[in-house]
């Protein structure tokens, strides 16, 4: 059954997730910056390699901790937070992954064998409804600033729709950037990732295509001022079975910063 009271969210109430991450690399202000590949707590995560195929998500090391419910559901009752500096966290759910992807060229790459996400979109369901893909580096790309070009089938099952990087990629992106691809007009989400296709090389590095879900965003007004959303100010969203969580940061400036928290689940 769902948790419908207050009082059954915090009956439900799971021991706090803890998160401490130092961010290096050059961080921008406005691009996001994915927290995976970074070590501290949880511990680093490693790249995706299940090729360019791709693989469906379940669990990942490097995931915030994530339990099913012996029954019932599980939701987001508290999200806390504080960074170095300003910015944005999103909390998100990591659905699909892939890797294999040529940096240096510029010809379409077909996701051969590519999958249907698992059913954790919007409504709980495989249709994609609420998912969006981004193009992750876990290693430092090379000279060129390509535009990216995701060709993926949409939450109505219609194949063929394409989308850019809503960011403009840079030279020299360190791991942990995080490039959010938009979607064609009229989709509100992403079933299954088909193809992707750089304008330009990249010259070196490595990149990966990620279908994920966000579940909160936490806003960090200033350095080292912590915030927190809960159970109603956050909208109780569900986490549905097998959920894979992470943050990615969007940094207000370009220095590197720390960041700490705890998520906590309640499951009822």
């Amino acid at each position: 059954m769902a948790i419908t009271t207050l009082d059954g969210a915090l009956a439900g109430m799971q021991y706090p997730r803890e998160f401490v991450k130092a961010l290096t690399g050059t961080l921008v202000a406005g691009r996001p910056h994915s927290l995976f590949y970074l070590a501290g707590i949880p511990p680093a995560g490693s790249a995706p390699a299940p090729g360019i195929g791709g693989e469906v998500l379940t669990s990942l090391s490097g995931q915030i901790p994530f339990s099913n419910p012996v029954s019932g559901n599980t939701y987001l009752a508290r999200f806390q937070a504080q960074a170095g500096q300003a910015g944005t966290l999103w909390l998100c759910d990591r659905l699909w992954q892939n890797s294999g992807i040529d940096v240096t060229s510029t010809a379409e790459q077909v996701f051969t064998g590519s999958a249907q996400i698992p059913p954790r979109d919007a409504n709980g369901s495989n249709a994609g409804d609420g998912v969006y893909a981004a193009v992750e580096v876990s290693a430092t790309t090379g000279t060129g600033t390509p535009t990216l070009t995701l060709k993926y089938t949409n939450q109505a099952g219609t194949a063929g729709q394409t989308a850019t990087n809503i960011i403009a990629t840079a030279a020299s992106a360190p791991a942990g950037t995080f490039y959010p691809i938009g979607l064609a007009a009229g989709d509100t989400g992403i079933r299954k990732a088909e193809s992707l296709t750089l304008s330009a090389t990249w010259t070196s590095g490595t990149i990966h295509v990620i279908l994920y879900r966000i579940i909160a965003r936490l806003e960090l007004t200033a350095a080292h001022t912590p915030n927190a959303l809960d159970a109603l100010t956050g909208g109780f969203v569900r986490l549905h079975n097998n959920s894979v969580p992470f943050l990615v940061f969007v940094p207000s400036t370009t220095t590197s910063v720390n960041i700490m928290g705890q998520v906590i689940w309640t499951q009822g």
